[in-house]
């Protein structure tokens, strides 16, 4: 019930891939979601076991506070591109950047 994640990729080059974070309202009811900056989500990636990059650090993101209903059945989805990879072993954990929401995490590995 509430809010559930699923995370897919799909190769959009030999070393880039884009990830599709899917973030929907399974429940009966509508969800509030809380953004205190422009910043939608944050990632994490690691490179054979690696941790290489997580997407929120060194960035700034506009000061802003939304809310958003997300009402029963309907989902909040992003795509976000990883480019310029090393061939390697990948594992990629997408959370959504909402501290209310912390189960709406997905994780998928793939291959470079």
């Amino acid at each position: 019930m509430g809010l559930e994640a699923t995370l897919t990729y799909s190769p959009t080059g030999p070393d880039s891939v884009m990830l599709h974070f899917v973030v929907e309202n399974t429940g009966n009811r509508s969800e509030k979601v809380t953004f205190t900056s422009g910043q939608r989500y944050d990632y994490i990636l690691y490179k054979d076991g690696q941790r290489v990059e997580q997407f929120s650090e060194g960035k700034f993101f506009t000061m802003i506070f939304q809310e958003i209903m997300v009402t029963a059945g309907n989902e909040m989805s992003f795509d976000i591109p990883l480019k310029n990879l090393s061939p390697g072993n990948y594992k990629v954990i997408v959370w959504l950047a909402d501290g209310n929401w912390p189960g709406a995490r997905a994780r998928l590995e793939f291959t470079i």
